[in-house]
């Protein structure tokens, strides 16, 4: 009876130990005796899984996960603006990760009705990705290497010899005709750079901006998203060719810097590749 009641005790211990009670972005707690099954339609949500180490975890993701090469082989689920719920229910994972933003409140409402239960990162922001990190650590028992991560990205973005080398100059980060703005995580980085960005006065994290906007703000600096190297060249011309962005200290200076897509418009840890193309771009210029 005494060696029973021993390795019931030790039973529970090890059981209580395992189990954890997790609370999402939105303030919803989940207790987790284990790893859950999970899914996404989030790229940068279904990168930061397989940051810590935990895709083994993942029935699914968007249409859009190209990044590991792993992501491409997992089922595709569609995307955050048109997700395919027949398939999301099949998978049937025990989580599904979404962005604590209206759309993603819009589908975990659908997701609910076919007894899939959302769980909500944090919305988008540069200082948001360790935060999400961590919480996918706790959800997936991934703390250690989560913590690591977290720890180490947010000690690049804050370094202080990073943070010098935009001296503080006027700067522009362009997705097409959108700028980066207060808000935006690429806003986040251009602060990272020691840098002014101007479309931070259209108040918005994703302004188009006018004309006259780029004009009177005068950017010595211009970064610009481009799909592959043959967009270079082509968006080069448009911006000499262009009186407003011509006009402008950056273009004439030829201060210009191209930055891959694949890293410029995922907020994952995978951005640091872009900060760091960046504050080197401003140290040579």
């Amino acid at each position: 009876m005494k060696l029973f009641f021993t390795v019931l005790c030790a039973a529970l211990f090890s059981y209580c130990a395992a189990a954890r009670e997790v609370a999402d972005a939105s303030g919803r707690t989940f207790d987790f005796d284990a790893p859950p099954t999970a899914a996404t339609v989030v790229p940068n949500i279904s990168q930061e899984v397989y940051a810590i180490g935990a895709q083994d975890f993942l029935l699914g993701n968007s249409n859009y996960c190209t990044y590991p090469e792993d992501a491409k082989l997992k089922p595709k689920l569609g995307g955050l603006l048109n997700p395919d719920y027949e398939k999301i229910a099949k998978a049937a994972p025990e989580i599904f990760l979404l962005p604590l933003s209206p759309t993603g409140r819009a589908i975990a409402r659908r997701l609910e009705s076919v007894g899939v239960r959302p769980f909500f990162l944090n919305t988008e922001g540069l200082e948001n990705v360790a935060k999400d990190i961590l919480l996918l650590g706790k959800v997936f028992f991934k703390d250690a290497a989560a913590e690591k991560i977290a720890r180490d990205f947010d000690a690049e973005i804050r370094d202080e010899r990073g943070r010098q080398t935009g001296r503080g100059r006027k700067a522009l980060f362009m997705f097409g005709n959108m700028a980066a703005g207060r808000g935006s995580f690429v806003g986040g980085l251009l602060d990272a750079c020691g840098l002014k960005n101007c479309a931070d006065a259209a108040g918005a994290p994703w302004p188009v901006l006018s004309r006259e906007f780029i004009v009177s703000a005068a950017p010595e600096i211009i970064f610009a998203e481009v799909a592959n190297g043959g967009d270079e060249e082509i968006l080069l011309k448009r911006f000499k060719a262009d009186p407003a962005w011509a006009s402008t200290p950056a273009v004439k200076n030829s201060r210009i810097c191209f930055i891959n897509r694949d890293i410029a418009t995922i907020p994952s840890p995978r951005v640091l590749e872009a900060l760091r193309i960046m504050r080197a771009f401003c140290a040579k210029n």
